[in-house]
């Protein structure tokens, strides 16, 4: 009988753990196909503060997971540790990626701001939502500013910033290239400045053709557009800068020139944390190792400092 009591007892707290959150699936239909999207819920309570939390650049689906080698689950795991502290979170597949698929336009067709209304459009229906009471748009890397422009298009009630860059993007490129060769810095420069300036590049050099190919151009130059030191200055809601000492693909000094954009803006540096959420040394080898790694928390000071952000 005690036996029986005690695997009764482990079954109860297995079960207790496995229950912290209660996921619902959702649709969300736009003109090109559907997109889809989890919504991750605290097990208790019938209102929450939502966090609708936008992807990094490429392939990086709803968990923050790509094909490309990162498997650490990083926005799942954000996700389930708000929902401990009583904080919903909308995770979506951008169209084209994952689940959204179908949604997809060609790579040519394709536009900067499709990412911005789409993502208006999910807090549109998330505010129909009884069970939501306010709003935070956040954005992780290339996410940061497709949710800072959204922000302002339609009414939430704040705004997150995790590993953003605070300059256009041609330049944050421009940067890459020029570390590993500094002698293409220059034409790497002058085709930027041809494509801003409306110019098609017919001509484009290898080491330029993942982000420059034709079929790319237009959404480089859509993205161009949009500078986040001036765009973060056009927001007047509560503005929360998050990022990591350990991240090697964003610098630290990004943020802090985010938040001198916008004074008014909270920045919160968070000591050994990566560009995927987690802990991290600096050596590179090291620090990518846990890009594939979905044993390994995110950061609970990430966690503790959108808590008490929001509340």
């Amino acid at each position: 009988m005690k036996y029986l009591f005690h695997l009764l007892m482990v079954s109860f707290f297995f079960n207790a753990i496995q229950a912290q959150v209660v996921d619902e699936r959702l649709t969300l239909s736009t003109p090109t196909g559907d997109l889809k999207g989890t919504l991750v819920l605290p097990v208790h309570g019938k209102h929450f503060n939502l966090v609708i939390l936008q992807p990094g650049s490429g392939p990086t689906d709803r968990n923050g997971n790509n094909p490309l080698g990162v498997k650490a689950n990083s926005y799942r795991l954000l996700a389930e540790a708000l929902a401990k502290n009583n904080i919903a979170t909308l995770l979506m597949d951008k169209r084209g990626i994952a689940a959204s698929a179908l949604a997809a336009k060609s790579e040519a067709d394709l536009r900067f701001d499709d990412y911005i209304n789409d993502l208006v459009s999910w807090t549109e229906m998330m505010r129909k939502d009884k069970r939501i009471k306010k709003i935070t748009l956040a954005g992780h890397s290339e996410g940061s500013l497709v949710a800072m422009v959204a922000a302002q298009k339609i009414p939430v009630e704040n705004y997150i910033s995790i590993s953003g860059i605070s300059q256009p993007i041609e330049n944050i490129i421009s940067w890459q290239i020029a570390q590993q060769a500094p002698k293409l810095a220059p034409i790497v420069d002058s085709m930027f400045n041809r494509l801003k300036n409306g110019e098609k590049l017919d001509s484009v050099p290898p080491f330029l053709f993942s982000v420059l190919r034709p079929s790319v151009q237009p959404y480089m130059a859509s993205w161009m557009k949009y500078n986040p030191c001036e765009e973060i200055k056009k927001l007047s809601l509560p503005v929360l800068i998050l990022q990591g000492t350990t991240d090697i693909q964003v610098k630290e000094e990004e943020a802090v020139k985010l938040q001198q954009c916008n004074p008014k803006t909270t920045l919160k540096i968070i000591p050994g944390m990566n560009h995927i959420l987690k802990q991290a040394p600096e050596d590179r080898t090291q620090n990518i190792q846990t890009y594939s790694n979905e044993n390994l928390p995110v950061m609970a000071e990430l966690v503790t400092a959108i808590t008490e952000f929001l509340k």
